[in-house]
């Protein structure tokens, strides 16, 4: 059993009772149906309007007041639930800010790297340089008879700065790097010295992205289920292309067709 948001795209009249509209449009997917019978195309057994408090939609500040924006009043298990000044959990495309929704994402994103980049500094200030797997690997591809990739690895592994982060005293001293569990493919080192545009950008791509997408004609859209977003760019992960092609079908719709965001459980 777990959680997972939800973007429910509708037509302008859906607001005349809400409702009523997402239950018609959500009931092909109830896990459950009449008679306890297993529905095959099931994909919930129970949601709630609930944009998530600190990622909710961004609201263009004219609109901040403006009736037709969605505002759940309370949590899933019924708690009063504070209304957020700029934020909400759907409306029309129009009032919604979706560039104001990215930005934050990808301010937050670079705010995060910052702190990671001032924790990695200290780091490297505690200990002797270390080099990056790839480093090790190469020396392996140049004679792999007698240095074998295990010995690569462990001679990676061993240097102080990156067994550092595989001891629990790292928390304490870096609680933005994480504790690491090294693998034969963890690099910790080429991940703190990654550039930061990939980061952004992925930011800026699961803004608006959910785990899944209903769209204006009923269609149930994820990553393993894409329906029409089939268009995969050279290189790119198959969750960075539904990511992508969710963002452009919500940046597409109408400035009347609404949007809201449900938290479901399955």
């Amino acid at each position: 059993m777990s959680k997972f948001y939800l973007n429910v795209c509708l037509p302008p009249t859906a607001l005349g009772d809400l409702r009523a509209a997402l239950d018609a449009v959500m009931a092909p997917f109830n896990i459950n149906l009449p008679d306890d019978e297993w529905n095959p195309n099931g994909e919930w057994d129970w949601w709630h309007i609930d944009a998530d408090d600190e990622d909710g939609f961004a609201v263009r500040p004219e609109f901040d007041d403006d009736p037709r924006l969605i505002h759940e009043p309370t949590h899933p298990a019924g708690q009063p639930r504070a209304r957020r000044p700029l934020r909400c959990d759907g409306g029309p495309r129009g009032l919604l800010d979706f560039e104001a929704t990215k930005a934050r994402a990808v301010d937050e994103a670079r705010a995060r790297w910052q702190a990671e980049q001032q924790d990695f500094a200290r780091l490297v200030a505690d200990h002797p340089s270390a080099e990056p797997l790839s480093t090790f690997l190469e020396r392996h591809r140049a004679n792999s008879e007698s240095y074998p990739r295990e010995q690569a690895v462990a001679d990676h592994h061993a240097q102080p700065l990156v067994r550092a982060l595989n001891h629990r005293s790292a928390w304490e001293r870096y609680p933005n790097l994480g504790l690491w569990v090294l693998g034969p493919e963890s690099d910790p080192i080429a991940h703190f010295t990654r550039d930061i545009q990939p980061d952004l950008d992925r930011a800026a791509s699961w803004a608006l992205a959910t785990t899944a997408l209903l769209t204006l004609d009923g269609q149930w859209i994820e990553e393993d289920r894409p329906g029409p977003f089939t268009n995969v760019l050279p290189g790119e992960e198959p969750s960075a292309a539904y990511a992508r092609q969710t963002t452009a079908y919500l940046d597409g719709l109408r400035e009347d067709c609404i949007v809201v965001r449900l938290l479901c459980h399955c």
